[in-house]
């Protein structure tokens, strides 16, 4: 039994080939629907293993045009495909085939088809086989009708092929049309916060440098008050030294507890008068220092809330 086997891929048409084979078939291939069309033409076959999907002349396209010849018409042609599917049979059915195999077939699958075969014959005629052989015309194909048919079934594909392009076309522009609103929206908000870092920028400046005016300022007043108060202990020290040199021994030693007594509030006065002042010169540091944790303070609130603006202009645009 000689078998005619048509695909379109060459690694199919290999396999295919040695399970015909190892059944015992003669085996030819073609490599499109076209081909094998030729080929039935020009020489004899019992069976057509045809692929259901290919380039061009598809399977089912080929089965019509070999079982709707009268010439042809006796041949079995088994439609080989990759997809399973009561559809796909009964398009096979409708188009002559008498059978379906998946691919890559199986092994007992391939000895029932064969098995239920009986060798294709042609058709008898009265004339002689020369005579009938000279006198027969070549198989046609009627071109136009497999064109009208292949135009029909691209239809679909390519109503679908617009639809999606169109489709995508409109998801692209509204898509930038929401980018460009989105950027626009939220060029206000860019603006804002930069005019937030600038605005805290200039505040950071403007209270770095008043701090350092005061701080100088305060460390100025302090040096200043130090002075005087040295000065003051200076010229109570010299006047107490001019005071004992102008006693006498005797009324030193009489004048100079009641000297003391007199002068110890007064040095308790100076010394209570320096430790004030020790204690407010601590004090303003402390400020100062408290003012710069401050301001940093603001500079990270501002951040914040500059931050926090951005996040919900963008949550409720994207929203």
């Amino acid at each position: 039994m000689k078998a005619l086997l048509v695909d379109d891929s060459k690694a199919a048409r290999f396999a295919m080939s040695k399970l015909l084979r190892d059944q015992g078939l003669e085996v030819d291939t073609a490599a499109s629907g076209e081909e094998a069309l030729d080929k039935i033409a020009t020489d004899t076959f019992q069976i057509v293993f045809m692929d259901q999907s290919m380039p061009g002349m598809g399977g089912i396209a080929a089965t019509r045009a070999i079982t709707s010849n009268e010439k042809t018409a006796h041949i079995p042609v088994v439609l080989c495909t990759g997809n399973e599917g009561d559809k796909l049979e009964q398009m096979a059915k409708e188009a002559g085939a008498i059978g379906v195999l998946t691919k890559p077939p199986q092994e007992e699958a391939l000895k029932e088809v064969l098995g239920s075969l009986q060798p294709a014959e042609a058709p008898e005629t009265e004339a002689p086989a020369e005579e009938a052989a000279a006198a027969a015309p070549a198989p046609v194909v009627d071109t136009a009708a497999l064109m009208a048919e292949v135009e029909a079934l691209l239809v679909p594909l390519r109503e679908g092929l617009e639809q999606l392009t169109g489709k995508n076309k409109k998801l692209e522009t509204r898509i930038t049309a929401v980018l460009q609103s989105t950027e626009r929206q939220l060029q206000p908000l860019k603006e804002a916060v930069q005019s937030l870092d600038q605005l805290d920028q200039r505040i950071g400046e403007q209270v770095k440098e008043q701090l350092a005016v005061d701080a100088n300022n305060q460390r100025i007043q302090l040096e200043t008050l130090r002075q005087q108060v040295n000065a003051s202990l200076d010229e109570m020290e010299s006047r107490e030294e001019k005071l004992r040199q102008l006693l006498g021994e005797e009324i030193r030693e009489q004048m100079m507890p009641l000297v003391d007594r007199k002068l110890e509030p007064l040095r308790d006065a100076m010394g209570l008068l320096r430790q004030e002042n020790e204690e407010r010169l601590a004090e303003m540091e402390n400020r100062i220092a408290a003012m710069q944790k401050g301001l940093l303070l603001k500079s990270a609130l501002i951040a914040i809330l500059a931050a926090a603006a951005a996040f919900g202009a963008a949550f409720a645009l994207l929203s």
